[in-house]
């Protein structure tokens, strides 16, 4: 994916290694050297205090984007062992580290509901939501929702203005990419390209001429990565605008990729080559492009996102040669596979939706907090959000239900989720009631008949857990 470079940038911003030495590197584009600097320096044994956990953590983020998916899950779970840090902060740092795996295994919706968290938690640090909203972004960047995808960039640029410089740097490359990668898109040749041209519909054309004229990303204090990106990015338009010229540059980029050991990437640039080809009236340098990829393609279905693009463009190539027959049909396996995508896309972000409504009545299997648990403890997270309306529910009884002890129960949602499960239960029950007297829907006569349905009976024990929540009381809530 295009974003792994950004979250690298991001990452390296917001949980800086414990030496300066790693993020040069990384900010530099080294990431394999980047890998072996913090590597060296997370050789203690686990639990060990000689292994600083912003090493650990820098580690797993630096494997993530090589794409050792296997082994920075254990990386992470070794630095979840090290955190010393409040829990507060533990509950920030185990949602931030699930939500980013969840966005490199491209369950979107899990990512998008854990970066909202991060954004609305008030013990997040300012880098951490401003990691957050990157993830926002480029999230719907990939669901193809380019219009949600700029207004979490705007929210973004704004957040950034009173935090590190670098921070407006690597916005002004982000909007500069995606402009330009949605500038391509609209290109008369690829109309047909129906699963992004819908959603590049919705952006006005003064945003395409904004990407052609501005340089965000240029300057010479620029993080090198980022400006390296845009560049490459500028020589795809080009390229798309016929400009054959383009392609030795663009050919620098897809071989340091390789160097680089960014294989996803590396296909993500490829596939962005070809469609720019094709808008160029390029079809053998789109052929090219996609070639290493025909065997994969066949093998993984198109279930899997990277294949959308990838028919698309096996069709056009083969409509550009002149053979018709296998451009139709490539392009009816493109067409149902969009169709599928964007169903799958709308199911996608059910869990982020149902965060920003506060007001789901279960556990949804992708629910974000769920995937940071065990397991064993998920069922016991599950049994407790589908018992959340009953006023006795206790952590005795939810220990029970999984066959462990109370004790065994409240150092695992500690541990992973930064809260006890009693303190899990109600903030998860002052959501709901947030959810329904922010809803639309009819309501109840009163806001402790909302708070009864959800176990609530006390006035006092609703007005201080959601104030303490919300920073307003339930009545101003119910009152808008």
């Amino acid at each position: 994916m295009f974003s792994t470079l950004y979250f690298a940038a991001a990452a390296t911003l917001a949980n800086p290694s414990s030496t300066g030495a790693y993020a040069a590197r990384v900010l530099d584009g080294r990431f394999a050297e980047a890998a072996a600097c913090v590597a060296a320096r997370c050789d203690a044994e686990p639990g060990d205090p000689a292994a600083d956990v912003r090493d650990v953590h820098a580690y797993a983020d630096i494997q993530l984007v090589l794409g050792r998916f296997e082994e920075a899950e254990e990386t992470f779970r070794r630095a979840q062992k090290l955190l010393r840090e409040s829990r507060d902060q533990t509950r920030v740092m185990t949602c931030r580290n699930a939500s980013w795996q969840a966005f490199f295994q491209n369950r979107f919706g899990v990512a998008q509901a854990g970066f909202r968290r991060i954004a609305d938690d008030r013990a997040a640090s300012t880098a951490q939501k401003l990691e957050s909203l990157v993830g926002e972004c480029v999230v719907m960047h990939h669901l193809g929702r380019a219009e949600d995808a700029m207004t979490a960039l705007d929210m973004l640029d704004a957040a950034a203005r009173d935090a590190d410089p670098r921070w407006l740097q690597l916005t002004g490359a982000l909007r500069a990419d995606l402009l330009l990668q949605y500038g391509v898109g609209r290109a008369d040749a690829l109309g047909d390209h129906v699963y992004w041209r819908s959603t590049l519909a919705d952006l006005p054309l003064s945003a395409f001429a904004e990407a052609a004229s501005a340089t965000p990303a240029a300057g010479a204090d620029a993080l090198p990565l980022l400006r390296m990106r845009v560049d490459y990015m500028r020589q795809v338009h080009a390229l798309a605008s016929g400009d054959h010229a383009a392609l030795a540059r663009i050919d620098a980029h897809v071989s340091w990729c390789a160097k680089a050991g960014l294989a996803d990437y590396q296909r993500s640039v490829r596939l962005e080559v070809a469609l720019a080809a094709l808008a160029g009236q390029a079809p053998n340098v789109a052929d090219t492009m996609i070639a290493p990829y025909r065997d994969a393609a066949g093998r993984c279905g198109s279930h899997v996102r990277w294949t959308l693009d990838y028919l698309y463009c096996a069709a056009k190539v083969r409509e550009q040669q002149g053979r018709i027959r296998e451009s139709s049909s490539l392009y009816a396996r493109y067409a149902l596979a969009s169709v599928r995508h964007v169903r799958s896309d709308g199911a996608a972000l059910a869990p982020a939706l149902a965060i920003a409504r506060c007001g789901t009545h279960a556990a949804a299997p992708s629910d974000d907090v769920s995937a940071r648990l065990p397991g064993k403890y998920r069922r016991a997270y599950r049994y407790l959000m589908e018992r959340l309306d009953q006023r006795d529910l206790s952590v005795r009884e939810i220990a029970a239900h999984i066959d462990v002890t109370e004790r065994a129960l409240q150092a695992a949602f500690k541990t992973y989720l930064g809260l006890s499960p009693s303190e899990l239960i109600r903030r998860q029950r002052m959501e709901r009631i947030r959810g329904e007297l922010l809803s639309d829907a009819p309501r109840a006569a009163s806001v402790l008949e909302i708070a009864s349905r959800w176990g609530i009976q006390h006035r006092s024990t609703l007005v201080n857990g959601y104030r303490r929540m919300f920073d307003e009381a339930p009545s101003q809530t119910f009152e808008r």
